[in-house]
């Protein structure tokens, strides 16, 4: 009997993972010319492009080159956010940071965005989101995903949209976009 009830708690629980996956289309990284990765299912779900210009930042303390931030990739996915009735796109950034020199910091904050530039009016804007990465002493390159952020999309198939990602550099922060 107890065999019998594992087996339904293990069917159960597979089951509902399988179906959890069917309403997610998820992002699939393509490296190109532009540095523009494709979506699994392009109609369903929009093109996110790094852009080249706010690809990379160097952070500067005490006029010395502490670290490099680079965005190098993402992942993420579709779905229907069934409370609200709307269709979501989350995208999670990656980043290599990058530590130029021995130094006593070992913490890292840094902000990116994520931004809609086209598309139906309701849709477009920039979302900034930071992050904070803990980069031990003698550790010279870390990879680290951020979290993520999640944008309203139209509803598939109605308007081909593209998202685009990016670092923020704040001079205030001695933060400087390098290439």
């Amino acid at each position: 009997m107890k065999k019998i009830l594992l087996s339904m708690a293990a069917l159960a629980v597979l089951g509902a993972c399988s179906f959890k996956n069917q309403d997610e289309n998820h992002f699939v990284v393509v490296s190109g010319e532009d540095d523009t990765s494709y979506l699994k299912d392009i109609d369903a779900c929009p093109k996110v492009h790094i852009r080249q210009n706010d690809t990379k930042i160097l952070q500067i303390a005490e006029y010395r080159e502490l670290f490099t931030i680079e965005a190098v990739g993402y992942e993420g996915y579709c779905y229907f956010n069934k409370k609200l009735g709307k269709d979501k796109a989350v995208v999670k950034p990656k980043f290599k940071i990058t530590r130029m020199e021995d130094s006593d910091v070992t913490d890292v904050h840094f902000s990116y965005y994520l931004e809609t530039v086209e598309g139906p009016v309701n849709y477009l804007g920039k979302k900034t989101y930071f992050a904070e990465v803990h980069i031990p002493r003698g550790v010279t390159v870390l990879d680290y995903s951020a979290e993520g952020g999640e944008l309203t999309i139209p509803v598939p198939g109605t308007y081909n949209m593209d998202i685009y990602m990016g670092l923020k550099a704040k001079a205030q922060d001695l933060e400087y976009k390098t290439k």
